[in-house]
């Protein structure tokens, strides 16, 4: 279906003329007739050269059509098409113009599809006005038949007969089209059409009678069906025909005037009168499509063009997307540098007032590496699956019984060998050392305490350094948590910065040494896990 805003040619070829019409917009911009002759057709393609890229929709009103209703299996997609053209190639092998029309599916146990199969058996005068066209490279949409358009504005009347018989009085002569539940069956054109109205009523009454018995040879009503007659002109002669029709043959008539509905179109009265068929061409041009009789070589063009068409708006649409999108992407990083500066700003301003506030702040006397230091060192004696808290405990329980012992190292080790040695360089270990012997499990680890302290204040009193040392190992073998103790340096005066010469006369030369003594204390194994 294309865009009624676009411009359209809608054209009606008959056996003598062809009647071209332009739309914009769903309304008709002028018409121009042709005669099927040299110099028609010679007028025809000069006409088309205006339009090029113009869509042009041919309709066709001719004598030699052919319709056979048939049932196929219900199918679809690929199957239903190859069912289909099985069907047409039966039917009208070697025809050009045929389509299938689908009424409904039967309502029995198979439920089969009905269609209307249509073609053109004659289509002479039709191959001069496609070839003008073709020609023309003109953009051929479709064929179309004018009865299978007539079957539309009758469905606009709302009947509720299921049987109607549409008498129409067209330029080209009167067709009758069959209508059953609103869907065409079958159409024919009887040229000729007698101008005298003494006449008309009479030719109208003939050849209803001859559409009522072949309706009836090929079984589409009996007898007793009651045909309802629609009779339409453009011109109003049929009123009388009606009336006449009813009365002597007890059909139900009803008389349509086409200018009254072409009002509705803004189809000029006038031009209606010498060419009723614009009323169907004004379905064409608001888009009313119905099945195309033409070949798709005759519409390869229009389908490129369509496809030419789609891949532009696609074109379109994509470059719309992408320039909204590369709006929203610049808007975006325009807000986030907005949001960065800003904080960037406040970022600045709190920094500022952490400075102002900071300077009122006391010294403090661990610094902020070696607060680091120790959460670090923290983190790292948990990692371990014991910890130095217990020696930590029997330690500081010791100091708080001699006050004047001074701590100056703890090292504790967890060791299966209890006669291990320590590393610390600031007191000379003595090489001979009585190692202590217990009944040791090499499945288990023991803990260990190297303890290095100093006699505070010392005034040089060796002795009484050596009873605080004394003193300080007793209290602590007397926790319960304390195996062993082990002395590995009393307080003696083994520096080797001391100066041995000198006055004695003269005090200051004399260096007092601080009285360091050395411990190694062993723990016994804990009676529970211990929890950190």
């Amino acid at each position: 279906m294309m865009n009624s805003s676009q411009n359209k040619l809608v054209l009606c070829a008959t056996a003598n003329h062809l009647q071209a019409g332009l739309w914009r917009a769903g309304k008709l911009q002028g018409s121009q007739a042709f005669a099927n002759d040299d110099a028609g057709h010679e007028a025809f393609s000069t006409f088309l050269m205006q339009y090029p890229a113009t869509p042009v929709y041919l309709m066709v009103d001719a004598v030699e059509e052919d319709y056979r209703l048939e049932s196929i299996p219900h199918t679809t997609g690929a199957a239903k098409r190859e069912l289909v053209m099985r069907k047409l190639n039966q039917f009208y092998r070697g025809l050009e113009y045929r389509t299938a029309h689908f009424i409904n599916r039967d309502k029995d146990k198979r439920k089969d599809d009905r269609f209307l199969f249509i073609a053109l058996n004659n289509d002479d005068f039709l191959q001069a006005w496609v070839a003008d066209i073709q020609a023309a490279a003109a953009q051929l949409v479709g064929v179309y038949l004018l009865p299978m358009l007539s079957q539309i504005w009758v469905r606009q009347l709302k009947l509720g007969s299921p049987h109607i018989l549409l008498c129409e009085k067209l330029s080209s002569g009167l067709r009758q089209t069959y209508l059953h539940n609103g869907r065409l069956r079958m159409s024919r054109l009887v040229p000729n059409v007698p101008a005298e109205e003494s006449q008309l009523a009479y030719f109208y009454q003939v050849e209803t009678e001859k559409t009522r018995l072949y309706l009836m040879s090929q079984r589409f009503i009996t007898r007793e069906t009651p045909l309802h007659l629609i009779l339409a002109s453009a011109d109003g002669s049929t009123q009388k025909v009606s009336q006449g029709i009813s009365q002597e043959q007890g059909l139900e008539c009803l008389d349509v005037n086409l200018s009254q509905m072409a009002k509705k179109s803004n189809l000029p009265e006038s031009l209606m009168q010498k060419m009723p068929e614009l009323l169907h061409m004004q379905l064409l041009a608001n888009g009313q499509l119905v099945d195309n009789l033409a070949p798709e070589s005759l519409t390869k063009q229009h389908q490129l063009s369509q496809v030419q068409r789609a891949i532009k708006m696609a074109a379109v649409v994509l470059g719309v997307i992408g320039l909204c999108a590369a709006a929203w992407f610049l808007k975006q990083g325009l807000d986030y540098k907005a949001a960065f500066d800003q904080a960037a700003q406040d970022t600045a301003m709190q920094q500022h007032q952490y400075d102002e506030v900071a300077k009122n702040f006391p010294l403090t006397p661990i610094s902020a590496e070696n607060l680091k230091t120790a959460v670090a060192l923290d983190k790292t004696i948990a990692a371990y699956p014991k910890s130095p808290r217990r020696l930590m405990l029997v330690v500081s329980a010791a100091l708080e019984q001699s006050p004047e012992v001074q701590l100056d190292r703890l090292r504790w080790v967890l060791s299966s060998d209890i006669n291990i040695k320590d590393d610390d360089k600031l007191i000379a270990t003595p090489t001979a050392i009585t190692k202590v012997t217990q009944a040791a499990d090499p499945t288990k680890l023991s803990e260990l305490g190297f303890v290095t302290a100093e006699i505070s204040n010392f005034n040089g009193d060796y002795r009484g350094a050596l009873n605080s040392v004394n003193q300080f190992i007793a209290t602590l073998k007397k926790d319960k948590r304390v195996t062993a103790v082990e002395v590995l340096q009393e307080p003696v005066n083994v520096s080797s910065y001391v100066d041995l010469q000198g006055s004695t006369a003269d005090e200051q030369s004399t260096q007092k040494q601080p009285a360091l003594f050395k411990l190694k204390v062993i723990l016994n194994a804990p009676d529970a896990p211990e929890v950190n």
